[in-house]
């Protein structure tokens, strides 16, 4: 299942009326002061690490050692909006028991939308992108290690250090830096409502044996 975590007028808005604001990459990327939010790496096409070892620069005759040295590629200006969700998985949960959200999450706002149908949930909004005419994709971020990954990273993997935060993320690709609002209707028959601690410090799973003889 999903679950969004929010203060509450933006929790009862989604429920009540669907409303789904998606920020813009950019704005994740300058959000400095908001460390749950802000991500300098949001929006990087690649990282590179380097082994210990030293470069030149020959207009100065000067030669630099190092012992870790990182490069990574990114567009200045990035295009696209993304929403992100907290899912109950077992991507992100192999054994179930294993399964809180973490404390941090009660940073993003004290209450937390549940959503109990994700096909339904996740259809609606597909539906709205549709309609806008623009291209749609989600999926499960994948967590990577900054001071030793190298390859390409796009808007489907994120540092390590957010790992907690279990995402699954809807990105909507548009060349307007501006958020992104959809009206995807009422949630009152697919979600509801709780405190965010509620969900924190009671929201556990349990696995139960398959009866036998299935």
């Amino acid at each position: 299942m999903f679950l969004r975590f929010g203060a509450r007028e933006h929790i009862e808005d989604l429920y009540e009326n669907g409303t789904v604001y998606m920020n813009s990459i950019q704005y994740f990327r300058d959000c400095k002061d908001d460390p749950l939010r802000g991500d300098k790496y949001e929006g990087i096409s690649r990282i590179t690490n380097y082994l210990p070892g030293e470069f030149t620069i020959p207009e100065i005759n000067h030669t630099v050692k190092y012992q870790a040295l990182q490069t990574y590629e990114y567009d200045a200006n990035p295009i696209g909006n993304i929403y992100s969700l907290y899912c109950v998985s077992s991507h992100g949960f192999p054994n179930p028991e294993d399964f809180a959200a973490h404390i941090s999450n009660h940073g993003f706002g004290d209450h937390c939308l549940m959503v109990k149908n994700n096909p339904e949930f996740l259809n609606r909004i597909k539906q709205a992108v549709k309609e806008l005419g623009y291209p749609y994709d989600d999926g499960f971020i994948d967590y990577y290690d900054k001071e030793t990954y190298n390859g390409e990273v796009g808007v489907f993997r994120k540092p390590l250090e957010y790992a907690h935060q279990k995402e699954f993320r809807i990105y909507v690709r548009r060349e307007e830096i501006s958020p992104l609002i959809l009206k995807i209707g009422s949630l009152k028959g697919i979600a509801k409502i709780y405190t965010s601690m509620e969900i924190i410090e009671g929201l556990r799973l349990q696995s139960k044996p398959k009866p036998q003889g299935l």
